[in-house]
């Protein structure tokens, strides 16, 4: 590049060439040019700058959602463990109780005298159902555990539990726990064998997942009667008395009622 005057001259060879060419520039031009170069380095760096301005947000909302995603799942797995170690809980419990089961048949159910079993309990037990209305007694020969109370809601996908989880070893005598008499007995797919009373003034007592039944619709039973031997029918994990009390048509409580009366 050579100066002459106001005037700048440029000259371009290719290599390996010899001709050249020439071109003549002005001062004011080359300034124009060399702002120009500033102008347009300039605009990149601001387009690019103005770019991941545009682009932060919006990673900042996806990392966001990200997040929020995987608080939401960690919850989920904590849900999930404290259910699993319920059920390991009450796994081991029935292991226990379930030692030695064996499931009664038509053929071979060998029954001690139920008469000598409905004797069971103290003198102010049987006087106390006797002469207050309702299902007052626990419902089985055995004192049985709880394993799901009533209003529950430790099951996934399930509303609260209506009734009372009692785990004995099937076989078990279940007793009506009050006086009344038999409304339905049967079985269906959801309470396996079951038999259901009807104590007057607006109560019933339900004893679901039954082996075997002993009592019929519209016989009449006392407090205490043995009603049927305790299995794992039906919706059933394991071997358990499901007690269901209704006051009215709405389900209660069964503890109340029953466990005072062991």
């Amino acid at each position: 590049m050579n100066a002459s005057g106001g005037r700048w001259t440029v000259l371009l060879v290719r290599e390996g060439e010899t001709r050249s060419h020439r071109f003549a520039l002005t001062t004011v031009w080359l300034i124009g040019l060399g702002s120009l170069v500033a102008a347009g380095v300039f605009g990149a760096f601001m387009a690019g700058r103005w770019a991941s301005d545009l682009q932060t947000p919006a990673r900042v909302v996806e990392l966001e959602q990200r997040v929020d995603s995987l608080r939401r799942e960690s919850e989920k797995v904590t849900e999930l463990a404290a259910a699993l170690v319920q059920m390991e809980n009450s796994y081991m419990q029935l292991r226990g109780v379930m030692s030695g089961e064996v499931e009664p048949s038509a053929g071979d159910v060998l029954l001690p005298d139920i008469g000598s079993v409905q004797r069971q309990g103290s003198d102010s037990s049987r006087r106390a159902a006797a002469t207050e209305p309702g299902p007052r007694l626990w419902p089985l020969v055995e004192p049985g555990f709880v394993t799901r109370a009533f209003g529950d809601t430790s099951s996934l996908g399930e509303g609260g539990h209506v009734g009372l989880d009692i785990a004995v070893p099937s076989g078990s005598y279940i007793r009506a726990a009050g006086a009344g008499v038999v409304d339905e007995a049967g079985e269906g797919r959801e309470y396996g064998r079951y038999v259901r009373i009807s104590h007057g003034d607006g109560l019933r007592s339900l004893y679901a997942h039954a082996s075997w039944v002993f009592v019929a619709e519209g016989d009449s039973v006392g407090a205490g009667e043995v009603i049927a031997l305790s299995g794992n029918t039906g919706r059933s994990t394991a071997p358990h008395l499901h007690l269901e009390i209704e006051q009215d048509g709405e389900p209660v409580d069964p503890l109340p009622w029953v466990s005072g009366r062991l």
